[in-house]
């Protein structure tokens, strides 16, 4: 018989949240939210005013991250998140920043290289779905890839970028699925007020008319499908590893390939698309689509008489 995803058929102490426990109350957690935060917007307004002042250039025009040096002053900004984070857990909750990681105390880093393995064929099957674009749009709607920056140059960027991009997804995912995730599931045993809520929320936030036009509807879905999804691996998982290496996979790709003016920085490769167009519709539906597929299998094939936290497999 299979067990429920979101039963507690472990021990509290193996489980993925356990190391919230005492400090659990929702005043702490939304208090800390907002510290978080508080600490983030701090850090990336002097952030963006140091970088503006060592380019010679407006805090306002860097939003973009178009040139390298502009990519790296938008990464470093997460910097903010580590911080808020660590004051957060240290002062609120009295625990250490590497219980965000999990019961282990530090990254699977087994399960990050699977992540990033999965991530990758997640991106190679979604570019293979965009192939078949030619069948449902016109010719005039077809756009290709240009190269943005020198081979020689982007090759000397790249390990500084996997670096950033590294920063900046952890940072992500120790906010969204270590110090929320463990707090929330924690106090609430519902999957809905942990993980789903939370997610739709995140994707609300996505929600930009202006930019996107009616692909707005669909860039949030997809955001909040990706959130849900993270959360679920990460409960099940029992550590950060493998929403870090998906997400790790995902946004690194991007330093080799990416859409111009959507932090296109470090991108060797860059496809020049209006976001409201039935191009990007299919762009990101192919790729909720794939990701979607994607975890069905992974949780058909190994997670579905799994216990929701395998802490106890962390290398």
């Amino acid at each position: 018989m299979s067990v429920s995803p979101f039963s507690d058929s472990l021990l509290i102490a193996k489980a993925f949240w356990s190391p919230a426990f005492p400090h659990i109350q929702l005043w702490r957690t939304i208090i800390g939210i907002i510290i978080i935060h508080a600490v983030f917007f701090a850090v990336t307004f002097a952030i963006f005013i140091v970088g503006a002042n060592l380019l010679g250039t407006d805090p306002g025009s860097m939003l973009g991250a178009s040139t390298p040096a502009e990519a790296a002053v938008f990464f470093l900004t997460f910097l903010g998140y580590h911080l808020g984070l660590w004051v957060t857990v240290r002062l609120l909750h009295k625990r250490g920043y590497r219980s965000l990681f999990g019961p282990a105390l530090r990254v699977n880093w087994l399960h990050f290289r699977r992540g990033l393995l999965i991530a990758i064929g997640i991106s190679i099957a979604a570019i293979l779905v965009q192939l078949l674009q030619p069948l449902f749009l016109s010719p005039a709607q077809e756009t290709s890839a240009q190269q943005s920056i020198p081979f020689v140059n982007w090759a000397l960027l790249v390990v500084p970028a996997l670096i950033l991009v590294l920063m900046q997804i952890f940072a992500e995912e120790l906010v969204f699925r270590g110090y929320v995730l463990q707090q929330l599931r924690a106090r609430f045993r519902s999957i809905w007020i942990c993980a789903i809520l939370p997610s739709l929320a995140f994707g609300v936030l996505h929600y930009d008319p202006a930019t996107y036009g009616i692909n707005s509807i669909f860039y949030v879905t997809h955001t909040a499908t990706i959130g849900i999804l993270l959360a679920v691996v990460t409960l099940r998982t029992g550590n950060i590893g493998a929403a870090a290496g998906l997400h790790f996979g995902n946004n690194a790709m991007l330093i080799f390939s990416g859409t111009k003016g959507t932090l296109d920085g470090f991108s060797l490769f860059l496809t020049e698309m209006d976001l409201t167009s039935a191009q990007m519709t299919w762009s990101i539906l192919s790729q909720t689509t794939v990701v979607v597929a994607a975890f069905a299998l992974w949780w058909w094939m190994t997670q579905r008489n799994q216990p929701i936290a395998n802490a106890e497999q962390a290398d």
